[in-house]
């Protein structure tokens, strides 16, 4: 019980090593529950750390989650319901892992760097499939440090890599004394792989703060970021208003630039309620492209293909619809429910029974494509898809040579979730080397360059316009190129730490 109190204890304080608190030396915190599996007894009592310390971990990181999901206009008091499960299952994945190393490695030092792989492999693994939320992946923590850099190397998979080493390597000094194997060796043989792990660190620290650039130097393209600021919940019954809003916010923001902008970009949803692709839209188009002549438009809306509804994002030049481009990893519970289709009857009678309304269920797009334009190709990302690496990579491998974001997080309401879904996207642009531009419904609209580093925000919940310079890269990082294969890198070496562990037990 004490040892799970204290495994809780420092979960809590792990989640505020993450930005937006950013008290990054914390991440120390994750040795704790390291050293708790290692030295535990059984492997069920490695379960029960891990799984408190997950408990503590996310019942603070993502506390934003009830606050502002359970409003009346989303999913009310059911999420109240959804959440403890979510939070449970997230504990179960973290001590089931535990208690894998605890039971494959035995009591020990091989279970720590046996967690090192294996803990980082279920972390991917969460941010893959249906259910996929990467929210909490520990490679964040180094965002505002030196260390973030090598994002462009490892992406945000290998800084987590370093981050589970880093705490093994704390953790071993005082896991090592439980086997009898060990408490022979030379007391200061302990500590070499804390030196290994902290000289990468260093190392890390010392590359990532030669490579940031103090000046960008001249940036050849401009952009106009709208921020509509309207109600989420009003846009099916105000279409034309919401319309008319972003209209005139980028008419004002036109008017204040010498030259209209190469690019606008209007916020994820911004069009729901008209159809850019149906017959008859002409004069639509024509109406938002007079309000940038020349510019090219990126603007949220619903794609429609016979019964099937997207969530999509379009380009128009020239009055023109050039591409679509339908979100592929949709809000599970959000923007879709799972076998809907096949129990419809019971998810209408749940609705029913908390006075909520029946969401539609959004279909998926076919994957990542960048979007052809004036400026090149566009590596478009809607919202939640901004938080996934492997989009963003796919999109530059494909050639796109700079980031889009169209997002509406007025749902997040006032808690930390907007700003940790532009914290994540931050790592985006310094695996890619890419800048990204962001539109979002009441913030946080901005751009943020190929460090990482914020050039310029908007205010939150405020409708207005911020007009912004950027570059067009064509390089691909390391990351880019080989990011693919990290998850196959971890297998393998989970394999081959499991299987060394194992031998030993057996000699």
């Amino acid at each position: 019980m004490i040892a799970a109190l204290v495994a809780l204890a420092a979960g809590v304080a792990l989640a505020a090593a993450f930005p937006p608190s950013g008290v990054w030396p914390l991440v120390l915190m994750l040795a704790v529950p390291f050293a708790l599996v290692a030295r535990a007894e059984r492997p069920a009592d490695a379960f029960t750390v891990a799984g408190a310390f997950a408990l503590g971990y996310f019942g603070l990181y993502v506390l934003w989650l009830p606050l502002s999901f359970s409003s009346p206009g989303l999913l009310g008091p059911f999420y109240w319901l959804l959440h403890p499960i979510m939070l449970i299952v997230l504990a179960t994945m973290w001590g089931l892992t535990a208690w894998f190393a605890r039971l494959l490695a035995g009591r020990g030092a091989a279970t720590l760097w046996l967690l090192v792989p294996l803990w980082v492999l279920v972390e991917w693994a969460r941010s893959q499939g249906y259910f996929a939320f990467p929210w909490g992946t520990l490679g964040y923590v180094w965002l505002d440090t030196p260390v973030a850099q090598a994002a462009s190397l490892v992406g945000v998979t290998g800084l987590s890599i370093l981050t589970a080493a880093l705490a093994a390597a704390v953790a071993a000094p005082f896991v090592v004394e439980v086997t009898s194997r060990s408490r022979g060796r030379p007391a200061l043989g302990r500590f070499v792989p804390l030196v290994l792990v902290v000289g990468v660190l260093a190392a890390g620290w010392w590359w990532g703060g030669r490579t940031v650039p103090a000046n960008l130097g001249p940036l050849e393209a401009t952009a106009l970021l709208v921020q509509g600021n309207v109600d989420p919940f009003g846009r099916a019954v105000s279409a034309s208003q919401e319309l008319d809003v972003h209209l005139t916010i980028t008419e004002l923001g036109v008017s204040a630039m010498a030259a209209p902008p190469n690019l606008v970009l209007w916020p994820e949803g911004a069009l729901t309620g008209f159809d850019l692709e149906a017959a008859g839209s002409e004069a639509l188009r024509a109406r938002i492209q007079a309000a940038a002549p020349g510019s090219t438009f990126v603007v949220g809306g619903r794609g429609r293909e016979g019964a099937r509804s997207f969530n999509s994002a379009f380009v128009l030049e020239a009055g023109e619809v050039l591409a679509r481009y339908d979100k592929h990893v949709l809000v599970p519970f959000g923007e879709r429910w799972p076998l809907i289709e096949t129990f419809s009857g019971v998810y209408r009678g749940v609705f029913a029974a908390l006075n909520l309304p029946m969401l539609v269920s959004t279909t998926p797009g076919p994957g990542p494509v960048p979007l052809p334009s004036a400026l090149g190709p566009l590596a478009t990302g809607i919202c939640y898809e901004s938080v996934f690496p492997a989009i963003s990579a796919s999109m530059v491998a494909a050639g796109a040579r700079v980031l889009v974001v169209i997002t509406n997080d007025a749902w997040f309401a006032r808690g930390d979730g907007a700003r940790q879904h532009l914290d994540m996207g931050r790592l985006r642009a310094i695996e890619t080397r890419r800048f990204v531009l962001r539109a979002a419904n009441d913030g946080i609209t901005g751009v943020v360059d190929p460090y990482g580093r914020v050039a310029a925000e908007y205010p939150r919940f405020t409708a207005g316009h911020l007009a912004v310079r950027f570059g067009l890269r064509d390089e691909l990082t390391p990351f880019v190129r080989h990011g693919h294969l990290t998850p196959w890198l971890l297998l393998a070496a989970t394999v081959l730490v499991g299987g060394v562990a194992l031998v030993r037990r057996a000699l």
